[in-house]
């Protein structure tokens, strides 16, 4: 490979993932009492199909179709997509889908989400009873189980569209409810808030935005609660077409590279980045308030953003303290407790008691014994040890449990680092060793470089936290100006 590999591709695809498959809610009263209380009244009864181009620009990258049946008791819905896409030139073929049963009024019953990427096909599934939403999710063979209590029902996102659309509220209307998400398998607030209306395409709509983890959507809805159009960051658009067009003029389209667009730019250059041992950046962009001050590595001022590369960790650090013990337990993704991954984390630390050492041998074998390609999936450290190949995510979620196994408590970082020109999408490690130390098993660095920015910390289930970032960033060097 030319280059070290990102983690745009990972950040994309959640972005499309946000536009277009819309997740689990559970709507405050006070909001559903403004809304049309049941199917009939919002017209969605009967049987509906939509179909969309999905576009970059003027680019075709993809398709999607959704569709709403009534059933025994309830309604079916369907959310599927076809995105072409490259990495670093390298074609990635995405496919996503979500078949959901729900009641009467529509209150989730059971759902099943799929994303298919060439590296992998990453699964969850779930059933409710109205206590709780019973999930099992993973990457391969293997499934993992987490239960997530339910205080009220939950539903599809997708559904209150027609009820807005019915009840014509007034522009400046807000809605706003938790959503479980089947990708993230988290429970985040998403905000709609009434635009106005407006014709586009000859229909007249009601424009509305749809705000979760600050990425934002904007719809526009027909009267009937169809979507007429969709816009996204990056100028990733949806467009209501035919069924006989929509899948077409996909194959002929070139792939859109994401490593391209998702890149965050940098005026001025910076001569050796991975020896670069402090930078100071100047931050400007819609973002600028999304990078943290996260002392004493990362300090965040006005605009000015100041790293200094941590001192290298020596051999006879203090253990961790009990407030780091979180941080050993295993996480969605991060299956420290998976027993081939303990075994691999004693294999590799053999009889070595220091902690830094112990981390210095569980870094080398990680940078070592991965073969390097890009990869768009959810990042599962149990199959990233079966089968040993992924880009930068796959490196920071093994590296992580890794040592969570062998005792040393660690947490995943999403940021950006510098290459060749300009600052790419990056995640890598950092792991209590007395005191939080960065590590990056794609560079085999320990500390890192200062061209690490960190910009998120958690597991792959935090990353949606990423797209809304992209592009809304820009970097110049102290020496650039501003």
């Amino acid at each position: 490979m030319k280059h070290p590999l990102t983690i745009a591709v990972f950040v994309c695809w959640l972005t499309m993932l946000a536009l277009l498959v819309r997740k689990q809610a559970s709507p405050p009263v006070t909001d559903l009492a403004m809304l049309p209380a049941s199917a009939s009244e919002a017209g969605s009864a009967t049987p509906r199909e939509e179909w969309f181009g999905i576009y970059q620009g003027e680019q075709k990258i993809g398709y999607a179709r959704r569709s709403l049946a009534p059933i025994a008791g309830g309604y079916q819905l369907r959310d599927e997509s076809t995105l072409a896409l490259a990495m670093l030139g390298t074609p990635q073929r995405l496919t996503t889908s979500l078949a959901a049963e729900t009641d009467a009024q529509f209150d989730l019953r059971s759902f099943r989400f799929a994303l298919v990427t060439p590296a992998a096909t990453f699964t969850a599934g779930g059933t409710s009873d109205g206590r709780r939403l019973v999930v099992r999710y993973g990457t391969g063979d293997h499934l993992d189980t987490l239960v997530v209590p339910l205080e009220e029902p939950i539903y599809l996102a997708t559904t209150f569209r027609p009820r807005i659309a019915a009840a014509r509220p007034v522009p400046g209307t807000r809605y706003s409810h938790p959503v479980f998400s089947p990708l993230t398998l988290r429970s985040e607030p998403i905000t709609t808030v009434v635009e106005g209306r407006e014709t586009i395409d000859g229909i007249e709509t009601l424009r509305v935005s749809e705000e979760q983890q600050g990425l934002a959507t904007h719809v526009w809805l027909a009267d009937d609660g169809r979507a007429v159009r969709e816009e996204a960051m990056l100028g990733f658009v949806l467009r209501a077409e035919p069924r006989e067009t929509a899948p077409r003029g996909l194959d002929r389209a070139a792939p859109l590279d994401l490593a391209t667009i998702a890149r965050i730019p940098l005026r001025g250059t910076i001569a050796n980045p991975r020896a670069t041992t402090a930078l100071a950046l100047r931050v400007s962009g819609p973002a600028v308030g999304a990078v943290p001050d996260d002392p004493p590595r990362q300090r965040m001022r006005a605009g000015l953003l100041r790293i200094v590369r941590e001192a290298v960790p020596v051999p006879g650090s203090p253990p961790a303290g009990p407030a780091e013990e979180l941080y050993v337990a295993p996480s969605p993704f991060i299956e420290s407790d998976d027993p081939a991954i303990v075994a691999r984390a004693r294999t590799i630390v053999g009889d070595e008691r220091d902690p830094v050492r112990r981390a210095e041998r569980l870094l080398h074998w990680v940078a070592t014994s991965l073969v390097r390609e890009p990869s768009a999936t959810v990042p599962s450290a149990r199959e990233v040890l079966r089968v040993l190949r992924g880009d930068c995510n796959e490196h920071a979620v093994l590296l992580t449990a890794l040592a969570r196994a062998a005792g040393i408590p660690a947490r995943m970082i999403a940021g950006a680092v510098y290459l060749d020109g300009a600052f790419l999408y990056h995640a890598w490690s950092e792991l209590w060793l007395g005191r939080w130390v960065s590590a990056d098993a794609v560079f085999d660095q320990m500390p890192v470089d200062a061209t690490h920015v960190k910009l998120i910390e958690g597991g792959p289930e935090r990353h949606l936290g990423l797209a809304g970032l992209v592009g809304g960033l820009s970097f110049a060097t102290a020496e650039a100006g501003t």
